[in-house]
């Protein structure tokens, strides 16, 4: 479960980085610019997605589909099909996480340190990124562009993170971790920009269900 919600922050913040012009090398400075065009563009996303977590070796240890929307300042949306449903959803303050199979939703605020992931760079506000991760763009051609992150401190909980841009738009992410196993994430019928509901990214607790506060 702590996989997930570590998972879920780190694509939550990775759509709204505010770029500073630090000094750094001509490519990444580049990288980093490109980079903050793309995400800056996109005050809100909702999109279908598909999951895949594999292993070291390559081998598939779980894939889910689902649904997600994301909106400035920090909020966000997750919900998870079968086989695995869950549903995660913050409005920037708390966050909640329900899994109906166990009957429990978990409720913790939104920390500091959660909010200095790459989960609240979709959802968040996060500045001077050339600090935390070096930049690369890795693949560029006049439809596709994709970006590697590679954080530079030392209790980072990925080892580095892909985000693909088809035709300017958000469509895929892949994190790998320190274990080798990689999680990837592509939308589908992806819509940037919408108005979106004011109750998405609040979560109202079924009657009957068990509350577990951190």
């Amino acid at each position: 479960m702590q996989r997930f919600i570590t998972f879920f922050l780190v694509l939550a913040s990775v759509c709204v980085f505010q770029v500073s012009r630090v000094q750094a090398a001509a490519s990444e400075v580049s990288a980093a610019e490109q980079l903050s065009q793309l995400l800056t563009q996109m005050q809100s996303l909702d999109a279908d997605f598909q999951q895949r977590i594999l292993d070291a070796k390559g081998s598939r240890l779980q894939e889910v589909s689902g649904h997600l929307s994301l909106a400035r300042p920090g909020k966000f949306y997750w919900a998870t099909e079968t086989p695995f449903p869950q549903t995660v959803v913050s409005d920037g303050e708390t966050l909640w996480l329900y899994d109906p199979d166990l009957e429990q939703v978990t409720v913790q605020q939104v920390t500091q340190a959660q909010n200095q992931t790459p989960a609240m760079l979709l959802s968040g506000d996060i500045t001077s990124i050339e600090e935390r991760f070096s930049i690369r763009l890795t693949r560029d051609s006049a439809q596709f562009k994709e970006f590697l992150l590679i954080p530079t401190g030392q209790e980072s909980l990925f080892e580095e993170l892909r985000l693909s841009f088809s035709q300017g738009q958000l469509a895929s992410l892949l994190l790998a971790d320190s274990l080798g196993q990689r999680t990837s994430i592509e939308l589908f019928a992806t819509r940037f920009n919408p108005e979106l509901p004011g109750d998405r990214f609040t979560f109202a607790i079924p009657e009957g269900i068990d509350v577990i506060m951190h």
